[in-house]
């Protein structure tokens, strides 16, 4: 359990490391595009939402222990359908998790805690890392409750 805590904690403090992230950005493919519909939602599910795209990546050097890997040629556009290119490079600012078929990976096991990796040679990191549904959405939380407060 402690084990489970101080990891939440890391990545914690790295997904607040991650805050440059543009929210709209990483939101607009799970509205398909449509601003509009996104500006009917209200603010704290929008932040929620944001909160969960952020807590979804990270880059590494190394393919985490237990993780499945698979190259980032499988992965899928969904407004195309078109596989992602052997020299894709990744942008954490830019990468949502909503514009390609990353949940489908996941969905591949019964369990939400199996952390994937895919190979992005042509990166600063050749390991592209999505977490775990469980420590997505832990994460997520954690950033969602520990978020600025706001001057409204």
């Amino acid at each position: 359990m402690m084990k489970r805590i101080a990891l939440i904690g890391l990545m914690l403090t790295a997904a607040l490391a991650a805050g440059a992230q543009d929210c709209t950005a990483l939101l607009l493919p799970f509205f398909r595009g449509n601003t509009t519909l996104m500006s009917t939602y209200p603010p704290d599910k929008l932040e929620w939402y944001c909160c969960y795209v952020r807590a979804a990546f990270y880059e590494s050097d190394t393919v985490p222990a237990g993780a499945d890997l698979f190259s980032i040629t499988e992965v899928k556009e969904k407004n195309t359908n078109a596989a992602l290119a052997a020299d894709f490079v990744v942008d954490l600012n830019t990468l949502s998790y909503y514009a390609y078929n990353f949940y489908d990976f996941q969905a591949r096991y019964h369990y939400g805690n199996k952390t994937l990796c895919f190979s992005t040679p042509s990166s600063a990191h050749p390991y592209l890392v999505l977490r775990s549904l469980d420590d997505m959405n832990a994460l997520a939380q954690q950033m969602f409750d520990n978020r600025p407060a706001s001057d409204e």
